[in-house]
């Protein structure tokens, strides 16, 4: 999981040393291991933002795509689970089990899990646009039959890959 961020001494820091693990992360190393949390579940189109001249509230949007509303949860309930092995405890944030949006709020790092129409419909890389961008360096993945077949038939649950 690699990204080019570059950071100053004004970012906001993340984790409370409540477990064993005491490191610390300021804004742009949360930002980082989010998306590679993220990526490690295949979460798709991963875009790093960094918010902190536009926005009060936050320093960096961390924004992907899920293939289908059970992706969407599993991507969120990942990070928020990884994160809070390391003393990071999300503050805020929408039901995991939303169809085309789920959003989790990290504090110095927002994560919004889009479907692919919710994500082209609300377009937060354009309405953010002014803000500084970095892409995600996702590793090489052997392709999954998940992956080769976008168009699946929804299964048991009515899960299918958006299209």
């Amino acid at each position: 999981m690699a990204a080019e961020i570059e950071t100053n001494g004004s970012e906001q820091t993340a984790g409370s040393g409540a477990t064993t693990n005491e490191e610390r992360w300021d804004s742009a190393e949360l930002a980082r291991r989010i998306a590679g949390f993220a990526d490690d579940k295949l979460a798709r189109d991963i875009v790093l933002l960094n918010v902190r001249d536009a926005l009060q509230v936050t320093d960096w949007f961390v924004i992907v795509s899920g293939r289908n509303r059970r992706h969407l949860a599993v991507i969120a309930e990942t990070v928020a689970k990884e994160l809070k092995l390391h003393g990071v405890h999300r503050l805020a944030g929408t039901p995991f089990k939303d169809d085309n949006w789920v959003v989790l709020d990290f504090g110095a790092v927002v994560l919004h899990v889009f479907s692919p129409v919710a994500r082209e419909f609300y377009d937060l890389e354009n309405l953010w646009g002014d803000c500084e961008r970095a892409e995600f360096s996702t590793a090489p993945q052997a392709e999954s039959s998940d992956d080769a077949a976008p168009d699946a038939a929804p299964d048991a649950t009515g899960d299918a890959d958006y299209a």
